[in-house]
């Protein structure tokens, strides 16, 4: 199955041609990284010969300064010889108002926000990628390129092989409902929240609301441009890609970790359609959906079930599930989320967090944020809505449980006040806390900029 391509190492890289970039020592598997004089530079691969496809996805992995971005291209031949134009899948960092581009047509293809999509019957033969590294400030830091990669869909009929042997193996993974997270995004942040479950299965502690925050797409207006969550978990460090794959390469890719998946599918025969298929134990119905597959169970029949932590399944508890295997390749779509350990050196440009203070006011239970001993009031808008999240202010209360991670603690979420403060009931929270004077009240203030403003309130402080 030749639909998948990736380049994540020195000689991987040294097989296209460079202009500006220059071996990144010390950083992944043999990086690139802008040199030091340039203003702009890429990486261009062969021509890569693939399976006939109808659509690919890219995926990259980038360290992104403050002050550089990078920009992932593909191009596309047809069964006829003909080259599309390069299609862009627009310019990407965790510290910009990130946006893909609307659907731009290069003749015998096309790019809508994650996809490129063969036009007019045409048939993919093969494929051409660039990615291009650029400083926009003067000062900044050095832009390095550490992964590559473009995956082609497979047809129904080819997700369905079944050659691996069975087998039974569970990951350990955090298991969170989205349903319970922030109101103004929670309904559509399966992407971001299955990204937060791979990197906190390999030691990180991320709300998924940083997680979603920071691959908002400004064009799309939503979290599910598949390349930018990838981008965004490949910022922290993590080697990243995106693979159109069948139920072997499934297996395979349990046995080293959970994986990301994408299905539509219905928890009733009645609410059932080719589209979106019954699936025994699922939650709903979905007509498109991220949750993570963390590995395999065979029972005394020798059934095959795969076991998820489905961010559907409401609340936490209920996340964790098993799906039988034959059903559930009928709604997978074949994509997967690979996200593998960190790498050495990489993840200089990953969106961070920022301690600060929190200060009473005049306005009873409204408090002004604090950052490096100057005030930072926030724009009454800051939160934004569904349409147009620019900012999510998160809390929770010390109590006497423990928690498999931060996110799994119960969360609560409040608005910006018209004087640009926080809005936080801190003396009714602190004074019911089974804790007494220990308890404190833990806020995070997420941007859409990769940055998280993380304070704390005590009794002391009111």
């Amino acid at each position: 199955m030749n639909n998948t391509v990736i380049f994540s190492c020195g000689n991987d890289f040294a097989a296209g041609t460079c202009k500006s970039l220059v071996p990144a020592a010390g950083i992944g598997r043999g990086a690139l990284v802008l040199a030091p004089e340039a203003v702009e530079g890429e990486f261009v691969s062969p021509v890569l010969a693939m399976d006939d496809f109808s659509a690919v996805v890219m995926s990259w992995n980038t360290d992104l300064p403050e002050g550089t971005v990078s920009e992932a291209f593909c191009r596309a031949q047809a069964e006829d010889g003909q080259w599309s134009q390069w299609l862009s899948w627009g310019q990407w960092s965790p510290f910009i108002r990130r946006a893909s581009l609307n659907e731009t047509c290069g003749g015998v293809a096309s790019v809508e926000t994650d996809t490129l999509s063969m036009n007019d019957g045409h048939v993919g033969k093969a494929v051409q990628l660039k990615c291009v590294l650029r400083r926009t400030r003067a000062g900044c830091g050095d832009p390095v390129l550490r992964l590559l990669a473009a995956t082609a869909r497979l047809s129904r009929e080819d997700r369905l092989p079944n050659v691996e042997p069975k087998c039974s193996v569970d990951n350990t993974a955090p298991a969170y409902c989205q349903g319970i997270r922030d109101p103004n995004i929670g309904f559509g942040m399966c992407s971001p929240t299955t990204a937060t479950v791979l990197m906190n299965a390999l030691g990180g502690d991320l709300l998924p609301e940083e997680s979603a925050m920071a691959c908002w797409d400004h064009t799309y207006e939503g979290h599910g441009n598949w390349a930018f969550t990838m981008a965004m978990a490949g910022s922290f460090g993590y080697e990243t890609w995106l693979s159109f794959g069948n139920a072997d390469t499934l297996r395979q890719a349990l046995k080293q970790g959970p994986v990301g998946v994408n299905a539509a599918y219905s928890n009733t025969l009645e609410r059932a359609t080719e589209h979106a298929p019954y699936v025994e134990n699922t939650p709903g119905y979905t007509a498109g959906h991220l949750l993570t597959a963390r590995g395999l169970e065979l029972d005394a029949e020798g059934r095959e079930w795969l076991l998820v932590n489905d961010s559907y399944g409401n609340p936490d508890s209920q996340a964790r599930r098993r799906y039988p295997l034959d059903q559930f390749v009928k709604a997978w779509s074949g994509m997967m989320y690979m996200v593998r350990p960190k790498l050495p050196g990489a993840g200089s440009g990953s969106p961070y967090r920022v301690p600060a203070k929190l200060k009473k006011t005049d306005f009873g239970d409204e408090f002004l944020l604090e950052v490096n001993g100057q005030d930072m009031p926030l724009d009454p808008h800051f939160n934004g809505g569904r349409r147009c999240c620019t900012g999510i202010v998160a809390y929770y209360v010390d109590d006497a449980y423990n928690y498999e991670t931060t996110a799994n603690r119960p969360f609560h979420y409040t608005k910006v006040t018209v004087n640009g403060n926080l809005f936080i009931p801190a003396r009714a929270l602190l004074r019911s806390s089974t804790l007494g004077d220990r308890a404190a009240i833990h806020v995070f203030v997420i941007n859409d900029r990769g940055v998280t403003y993380t304070a704390r309130l005590t009794q002391a402080d009111l």
